[in-house]
């Protein structure tokens, strides 16, 4: 897979358009449509102000390494991101009560065998 294939599956994973990638690393949006058709690789600066808006290696972008996230990994993510959201308000109600109270419920709950 070539570089703008790997900034395209970055972006999809992390959420982020083409214009906001581009905007944040200061380049064209254009340049990633010019770089899919050509198959062609960025200037070294480009690539490295990708990388950096991206959190993700240069290495990573340039091979196409294993650090990429798989589509597997990212449905696993989405799973456990529904989980924390629907247990977030006991989490936030823990989090706001008395040491001692939350102490309590922790042992309490981290002692229930199922």
């Amino acid at each position: 897979m070539g570089f703008w294939k790997n900034v395209e599956k970055e972006c999809k994973y992390r959420g982020i358009s083409r214009k906001e990638l581009a905007s944040a690393a200061h380049f064209s949006v254009n340049t990633i449509s010019t770089g899919l058709k050509r198959s062609g690789m960025p200037a070294a600066d480009l690539a490295l102000r990708i990388s950096k808006v991206l959190g993700v290696s240069l290495e990573s972008l340039l091979c196409g390494s294993d650090a990429m996230v798989s589509e597997q990994d990212i449905s696993d993510i989405h799973q456990k991101q529904e989980l924390i959201s629907h247990y977030l308000p006991v989490i936030e109600r823990l989090e706001n009560m008395p040491a001692d109270a939350a102490k309590a419920i922790l042992t309490i709950i981290n002692n229930i065998r199922l």
